[in-house]
């Protein structure tokens, strides 16, 4: 497991240094497009996003220059984060592992919808962050990450913020924190997760046995 901060400018990654184990640079909430080579003195492994406004985002510009300026971050970056309805050819030529992502803000749709998305995946990690609505779409969620790995599974609103710790303990490589203001509904603040983890001396677990 691996505690991600996402970071919205580069006061984040100084204040991340201490408790992330991943960097997310969300460039899309940086000022502006940052030089390639800051990326190299960051000092933590780093995954590059560049969120578009329908999945959460705020890039509202050309598609084809956002994919290319993923593919130009991603000779310095350890993970790029493409959406799941991106076209094959850009998960070809980046130059990194890649989080295949989808992310719906309004329900959790039903499990073989997700399944088949999990089942199609073109990327090493793939991602699924939907919007919380009852007990069943914890089943939904619960049930993909007992059956797949490299998924990363949770349901987005602050009463479903727990299912991102939950995780977890059922596969997930990666949880998503923050260190000032949430990038996400439900998004914890990296210390607190820290020591939750902590508390439980469950820090470094690894992914639950499906056998």
């Amino acid at each position: 497991m691996k505690i991600v901060v996402s970071a919205s400018s580069f006061a984040d990654v100084v204040a991340a240094k201490n408790v992330a184990d991943v960097i997310e640079l969300r460039l899309d909430l940086f000022p502006t497009f940052p030089d390639e080579n800051k990326l190299k003195g960051i000092g933590k492994p780093v995954i590059v996003t560049i969120r578009r406004e329908k999945e959460g985002g705020r890039y509202s510009g050309d598609e084809e220059r956002r994919l290319r300026n993923i593919v130009r971050y991603s000779l310095y970056a350890d993970y790029v984060d493409l959406e799941n309805d991106v076209e094959d050819e850009w998960f070809k030529v980046v130059r990194c592992k890649v989080i295949e992502s989808y992310h719906n803000f309004k329900e959790t749709p039903n499990y073989e919808y997700l399944r088949d998305l999990v089942e199609s995946r073109r990327g090493d990690v793939f991602k699924i962050a939907t919007m919380g609505r009852d007990r069943r779409d914890v089943l939904t969620i619960v049930r993909l990450l007992c059956e797949y790995d490299d998924l990363v599974a949770f349901l987005m609103g602050e009463k479903f913020a727990w299912t991102r710790v939950m995780a977890l303990f059922l596969g997930s490589p990666f949880i998503y924190c923050t260190v000032s203001k949430s990038v996400a509904p439900g998004q914890l603040e990296a210390g607190k997760v820290r020591r939750i983890l902590t508390t439980l001396g469950v820090e470094g677990l690894s992914s639950i046995s499906r056998s």
